[in-house]
């Protein structure tokens, strides 16, 4: 009731945010029960994208609901705790904090609690990797979600058994798992439909799409009913999420153009509802669709917007950031204030009491001696009090200055790192924008001349081979710059798998094979089958394919080019090609290098093995060069 009287007086003052409000309600509320639930808001309100802030807040209401005796507040405080944790992969701690409020709710007998608690738990041990244990505790939380009638309970449960069936008929395939993970999907959808919860109906059916994506029209069918839901109730976040989902869908099928569409849809959305974070994924889209339709000109286009986007996005967030240090200090700034003012009032109103108590004395001195004496100590105690918790808030303003200087020394470094990144991403692009033109003005001047008819088709034959060497070199250019962007804006981990490393190597000089047989030189493999690897198939194709096509540039006609494997983890691409310098060597796996002319012309942008070299690192191999001029190269990839 306290804390309902405290909202309803501070609304009818100036308006505040809401963590603001609340923070002035507890600098003047005195009752432990009311600030712990306060502070239980707080942490609430920011677990989502400040996870120290709400751990902080929420041990504090933990500290103040113990002294009440207040356990419901208590197992809230460590639930809120414990979901913070996991947001920051404290697997290990947030477990210890979710079965402290676990222990405390099934002493409440709080069954919605429990539910609640095995949840999180089996959040805990699905993100931990131990899904045996997860499901264990999705499947207890469900019992008590039927005996306590929670449908929402119900709906959320199954979403996330269906997602730990979904993942291990990924790995096993087995039928029955595929089956047990669309039975609880589908039981989530029915009681989404009877909830009238269209934004879990919009996720829910989402998620049916991708586990039906054997069944095309079925999946479709899932994401257009998804789409007008979205629609249907004006939420441009689901929507535009949907369509994202229906162009990645298309994507598949390699239906460019319904990609384009789509794509098109969630960008004019985003565009709307000012989300830089949604401009970008859309454009990525926009990109692949581009690319599928050979349309080089928009591809590029589209990935200028999308770095401008994720620009946008990261100023956003370090905005957010300032914005949050500011009100933080303004708030303890103002809170301090009002301490101080509070203090300095108490001992003024002691003052004028102990000058009015003294001037009375002396009129009956003899009659109120011994009062007066008693009364003296007492005040002198209420002003020593007094002048301890002044020292003890110019002690606390001392330490919070300190912490907040400390968070903006941390905020200039990381300032400085992104700022060097940026400049090296500038650096990269400036490179692909200015080799891009010079081929694309060498193209449109050859197809003005056969457009005006001023090129015979004798002389066009004739410069045919030269239209090749510039596309081709188009087509590996924005290769590497997708790569590159796909590396750096996405995830640096690698995908392992298994698979034959002497049919990925085969496969890549099949697709280099015209090349060879253009320059006319010879190739040699010393095939070796059973040769069954665990690697990033895609980031070692990458590497294989860029140091053979620098192979074939660098060596002239009637040259060869010899591939081996010294051993089962080593592959070795050596040629007799031009060679390189110790100087060139020095820099070649570095962004200082310079693009080299092939022994037919051919050019490039001087960034392939800087990303072969990154790759390498990222699946744990290292790429060994020798190397003299006149006598060739050997480049040897040794795996892990």
């Amino acid at each position: 009731m306290l804390a309902f009287l405290l909202v309803l007086w501070t609304s009818l003052q100036t308006p505040l945010s809401f963590p603001d409000s609340l923070l002035h309600q507890i600098s003047r509320s005195e009752s432990d029960s009311a600030k712990a639930a306060m502070y239980l808001d707080l942490a609430k309100h920011y677990y989502g994208f400040e996870q120290d802030t709400a751990i902080r807040y929420a041990q504090q209401s933990l500290e103040l609901a113990e002294r009440a005796g207040q356990e419901k507040i208590q197992s809230n405080a460590y639930n809120v705790m414990g979901v913070a944790l996991l947001i920051r992969s404290e697997y290990e701690e947030a477990l210890k904090t979710h079965l402290r409020a676990l222990a405390i709710r099934e002493k409440l007998q709080d069954s919605t609690g429990v539910m609640e608690s095995n949840i999180n738990i089996g959040n805990v041990y699905y993100r931990n990797g131990d899904m045996g244990r997860a499901a264990e505790m999705y499947e207890k939380a469900l019992g008590y979600a039927l005996a306590v009638k929670h449908l929402r309970g119900q709906s959320m449960i199954y979403n996330n058994l269906g997602n730990y069936y979904k993942d291990r008929w990924n790995r096993t395939e087995d039928p029955k798992d595929y089956e047990q993970a669309l039975t609880y999907v589908q039981q989530s959808l029915r009681i989404k439909e009877e909830l009238n919860d269209h934004n879990g109906l919009v996720k829910t059916l989402t998620q049916l799409s991708q586990l039906t994506i054997q069944d095309k029209t079925k999946a479709k069918e899932y994401l257009l009913r998804a789409l007008s839901i979205a629609e249907a109730n004006q939420n441009t976040e689901n929507k535009i999420s949907v369509l994202h989902e229906l162009a990645n869908y298309h994507l598949q099928q390699k239906d460019y153009a319904q990609v384009k569409d789509y794509a098109r849809q969630a960008y004019t959305l985003a565009k709307e509802a000012g989300s830089h974070f949604y401009i970008s994924i859309s454009a990525e889209y926009l990109v692949d669709a581009a690319l599928g339709q050979n349309d080089y000109k928009a591809a590029y286009e589209y990935l200028s917007i999308k770095k401008d986007a994720d620009e946008a996005v990261f100023n956003d967030s370090r905005q957010k950031i300032r914005e949050e240090l500011l009100v933080q200090y303004e708030t303890e700034k103002k809170e301090l204030e009002n301490q101080r003012l509070t203090h300095e009032q108490q001992f003024l109103d002691l003052s004028i009491q102990r000058r009015n108590e003294l001037l009375a004395g002396t009129a009956v001195l003899v009659l109120v001696l011994g009062v007066l004496y008693w009364q003296q100590k007492k005040n002198h105690g209420k002003l020593k009090r007094a002048h301890q918790q002044l020292e003890d808030a110019h002690l606390l303003a001392t330490s919070q200055n300190a912490q907040i200087q400390e968070q903006a020394d941390r905020l200039n470094a990381t300032n400085h790192e992104l700022s060097r990144a940026s400049k090296f991403r500038d650096k990269i692009f400036s490179v692909i924008s200015h080799d891009l033109r010079a081929p694309f003005s060498s193209l449109h001047s050859i197809i003005q001349l056969w457009d005006k008819k001023i090129l015979s088709e004798e002389e066009l034959f004739e410069v045919m081979p030269l239209i090749a060497r510039e596309t081709n070199a188009l087509s590996l250019m924005l290769n590497n710059l997708l790569m590159w962007a796909k590396s750096h804006l996405g995830t640096e981990e690698g995908q392992a798998s298994q698979f034959d490393l002497d049919e990925l190597v085969s496969e890549n000089i099949d697709l280099l094979l015209p090349q060879i047989l253009q320059k006319n030189q010879t190739l040699s493999l010393d095939r070796q089958a059973g040769l069954r690897i665990s690697s990033d198939r895609e980031r070692l194709s990458f590497i294989l394919r860029n140091i053979l096509m620098n192979a074939i540039k660098f060596t002239p006609s009637e040259g060869k080019i010899t591939v081996a494997y010294p051993s089962r983890d080593e592959i070795l691409i050596r040629d007799t090609g031009a060679g390189m310098s110790p100087t060139m060597l020095a820099k070649l796996f570095t962004d200082r290098v310079a693009s080299q002319k092939g022994t037919e012309g051919e050019s490039g942008t001087g960034i392939g093995l800087m990303l072969c070299q990154e790759f390498a690192e990222s699946i744990g191999a290292k790429i060994l060069v020798e190397s003299s001029p006149g006598k060739g190269s050997t480049f040897r990839i040794v795996l892990n």
